[in-house]
């Protein structure tokens, strides 16, 4: 619970110094923005700092060993957890649904593919 705190009190510090957000979610498809929320209020916690290793949001460097793994390997990691619970079942939050997810790894993949 601290890591989360902290990571919220980081992010909050960042916005309120006038860094802006480069994904407002009323630029996303609708896919990613619902991905955009789940990354923002259960991924982050690991994803945002790379805590057990978790490739850190938006750094192609950490992801580029995952991408070619694909979506849907990508996606079934994130459901059923992976690597010895260091990657846990829906990113420790049961509530989630398959949807969100889907969405929410679509969205962390976005970040660092290529637009095309």
């Amino acid at each position: 619970m601290k890591l989360l705190h902290k990571t919220l009190l980081a992010t909050g510090a960042l916005l309120a110094a006038g860094c802006s957000d480069p994904n407002p979610p009323e630029t996303l498809p609708a896919d990613l923005a619902a991905g955009k929320q789940v990354v923002e209020t259960t991924c982050i916690a690991c994803h945002g700092q790379g805590l057990n290793g978790a490739p850190i949001l938006g750094n192609p460097k950490m992801w580029a060993k995952r991408l070619p793994q694909g979506e849907d390997t990508l996606v079934s990691h994130a459901i059923n957890g992976y690597a010895y619970d260091m990657m846990p079942p829906r990113g420790g939050n049961p509530d989630l649904s398959d949807t969100q997810v889907r969405n929410a790894v679509r969205y962390m993949m976005s970040l660092v593919q290529p637009e095309t």
